[in-house]
């Protein structure tokens, strides 16, 4: 009987860590989504400005 809870605790403890894993590489994956499209929509508006200012400037 006590090898059946043992089993039960191995396999809970291995499919939560898995479960885990999952979420935490989503995560991340989403965070470096909305990190890069900050990083892009910055990069474009100051582009864009230093366009502008040449444009404005001639």
């Amino acid at each position: 009987m006590i090898s059946v809870y043992f089993f039960t605790g191995i396999f809970f403890t291995l499919g939560f860590n898995a479960f885990l894993s999952q979420v935490a590489d989503d995560f991340v994956t989403g965070v470096l989504s909305i990190v890069g499209g900050v990083i892009s929509s910055v990069v474009v508006a100051w582009c864009k400005d230093r366009w502008e200012r040449k444009r404005s400037g001639r």
